[in-house]
């Protein structure tokens, strides 16, 4: 096996034991009861060693980042896909693929594609008869990406 190779083996499971480590950080904190779960309903239950996990992986792309951003900023408040592109900057398509990106890593962190923003499908717009996603995260998401990001910058410091 050439160096290069054998790099990227050792880099994905380093990866992989820190994906494996923030589970069970998440899991025996909930069973200590030192985390608290909130059911996000169709998206499931989310502790903050979850969303600061997920938020670890997908951080680099822009479209999410402004996904959390703008979403944490006006919590329980539904924000529009149009609303979303403004803040990324980015083509709608690209937006797209960065949200599926967000499910694929969701799916390899916790087995399933859920986020911890909440979505729904609006009705038709009656002037472009096109419809819009929805998106709103619960206010105590919200705090805890708050202090997540804080966290973040201030370690970076």
């Amino acid at each position: 096996m050439d160096r290069a190779t054998l790099r990227a083996a050792i880099v994905s499971a380093l990866s992989d034991v820190e994906s494996l480590k923030g589970k069970l950080d998440g899991l025996l904190a909930e069973i200590e009861g030192t985390d608290t779960s909130i059911d996000l309903g169709r998206q499931g239950l989310w502790t903050k060693a979850q969303v600061e996990l997920l938020w670890g992986k997908a951080n680099h792309l822009p479209g999410v980042r402004a996904l959390f951003e703008v979403t944490a900023e006006r919590p329980g408040e539904k924000v529009t896909f149009t609303e979303l592109l403004k803040r990324s900057g980015l083509p709608e398509r690209q937006q797209r693929n960065e949200h599926a990106a967000l499910s694929r890593i969701s799916s390899q962190l916790f087995n399933e594609k859920r986020w911890p923003i909440e979505n729904i499908q609006a009705g038709s717009d009656s002037a472009t008869g096109k419809a819009e996603m929805l998106y709103w995260m619960d206010s105590r998401v919200a705090a805890w990406w708050h202090e997540i990001t804080r966290e973040a910058v201030n370690s970076t410091s």
